[in-house]
């Protein structure tokens, strides 16, 4: 059972890596077909895991939540903070589990350290 297309996009796109450009990081694309059967388990429980973060930090904006009645107290920032966190850290494992580093790291607006590749 090899990923999926689909699965490898969303690879892709958590670890930072373009779509288009396929051929230029050859390291990546080896890695996850080199994947045992396990490995391919892991990175679609992975994968499940950071969109599940997505969804949640979606739904997140629209609501904040009091953590203390008087002098009112909002946990939003704090439960926004801790997904993103997650979410780095699921694709930090991702990147280990491929043995590739990040491009982009998820969930942040910072930016990894790879190269650029303009068109």
């Amino acid at each position: 059972m090899a990923l999926t297309s689909s699965q490898k996009a969303q690879v892709r796109r958590y670890l930072g890596y373009p779509d288009g450009y396929r051929y230029v990081y050859t390291e990546l694309e080896n890695a996850m077909t080199a994947l045992s059967a396990e490995g391919e388990t892991l990175v679609g429980t992975i994968l499940t895991s950071l969109a599940l973060i997505e969804t949640k930090l979606a739904a997140s904006w629209d609501r904040m939540k009091v953590t203390q009645v008087e002098d009112v107290h909002f946990a939003g920032s704090g439960e926004i903070g801790a997904l993103r966190n997650e979410g780095r850290r699921l694709a930090t494992d991702l990147a280990s589990l491929l043995s590739v580093r990040m491009l982009r790291v998820p969930f942040s607006s910072s930016t990894g350290n790879g190269a650029t590749i303009r068109g």
